[in-house]
């Protein structure tokens, strides 16, 4: 195979480790290195390539530049038998996000529910991987974030409001849990794969260009045009809501009052996120939730099929499917993240033979 012209694929275990001894290299804990690995890497793994490999670079520029805090100090504002805020001090965004779940999780042990706020924190990387911690605790978990404004609203073709990205986990016994983790608009990652491969935006999730004319040209939308809200004035509508549960709930920075990481004068500029934990066990026995989720999924599963359809997905499925394909046959790295690893790695001065020589180069 000849290097940096085709995809490669690396075991699971090397990939984790090589991404953590970067992060360690830009001074994060063993610990807290450990778990930006592990979520980046399941988010590749399960297929997600704008929102797994592709956030180690903007993580580490954050980190060397001083933009984001490897040692935060993150402190509990507020405190209630139910709730919790965080101020996540500027860290790297996934362990502060992930502290909030955690603490949700645990509040909701007791009480059926929780719901944890961290303000003043950074990119979350994506919703899915929270909302699959309260998957492995037998929870509904639940996730979204704020973010700079990078998407129109009904009325104006300014970039006024975050593309807001929302998930949801829910537990099954059918083999994978459902998982549904999308921004509300197309991402401007999405964007750029669609460029990369040279195709078109889907007719549901058409943006406008620099003329506020509806575009399927990906590149028309993310360079001088605006990605529109799914479903125009319902995913507008529901974007309100994550602003609403995010910034400004837990007394961070929301809409304008969130600049994109290269913009920031303050930590009052970052973003917030929001993580709900449901216990199932306070509502019926986790049997019987399985075994009403096993009568929910297969009553979907079974409708007459359309045409050009050999299946019914639900959220998460494929998703799965990929992971589990990963974990056997190792990941597909894409080239020119590869190049970028590479490039990340020599000025972190972190041993790379081993990823490398996997990738046979």
């Amino acid at each position: 195979m000849e290097c940096g012209t085709q995809s490669m694929k690396v075991p699971a275990d090397t990939l984790k480790q090589f991404v953590e001894q970067l992060f360690r290299a830009c001074q994060l804990s063993e610990e807290d290195a450990r778990l930006c690995a592990e979520m980046i890497v399941l988010q590749e793994m399960r297929g997600v390539k704008t929102h797994g490999l592709r956030r180690v670079g903007p993580n580490l520029d954050g980190l060397t530049k001083g933009q984001m805090n490897p040692r935060p100090n993150r402190q509990v504002l507020r405190d209630e038998t139910a709730t919790v805020v965080l101020d996540g001090d500027h860290g790297v965004g996934m362990l502060g996000c992930m502290d909030a779940m955690n603490r949700a999780i645990q509040k909701a042990k007791s009480c059926g529910i929780g719901i944890g706020i961290v303000v003043r924190n950074n990119h979350f990387l994506s919703a899915a991987p929270y909302c699959l911690r309260a998957v492995e605790e037998g929870m509904i978990g639940i996730c979204c974030s704020n973010t700079y404004g990078s998407m129109g609203y009904p009325g104006t073709h300014a970039r006024a409001i975050a593309n807001s990205p929302l998930g949801f986990g829910v537990p099954t016994s059918d083999g994978f849990p459902i998982v549904f983790d999308a921004a509300l608009t197309t991402s401007g990652g999405k964007l750029s794969q669609w460029i990369r491969e040279g195709k078109r935006i889907p007719p549901a999730l058409l943006g406008v260009d620099a003329k506020g004319t509806p575009s399927e040209d990906p590149q028309a939308v993310l360079h001088g045009g605006t990605p529109w809200p799914i479903g125009d004035y319902k995913g507008a509508g529901l974007a309100i809501l994550v602003e609403v549960l995010t910034g400004v709930l837990g007394g961070g920075g929301f809409l304008h009052g969130v600049v994109a990481p290269e913009a920031r004068t303050s930590k009052e500029n970052a973003e917030s996120q929001c993580c709900i934990a449901l216990d199932v066990a306070h509502f019926l026995s986790l049997d019987a939730f399985h075994d009403r989720m096993s009568a929910f999924l297969s009553d979907l599963k079974n409708n007459p099929l359309a045409p050009g359809h050999d299946e019914i997905l639900l959220p998460g499925e494929r998703a799965d499917r990929s992971l589990q394909d990963c974990a056997q046959n190792g990941v597909q790295i894409e080239p020119d993240v590869k190049e970028e690893l590479r490039h990340w790695a020599l000025l972190l001065k972190v041993p790379s033979e081993r990823i490398f020589e996997s990738l046979n180069c």
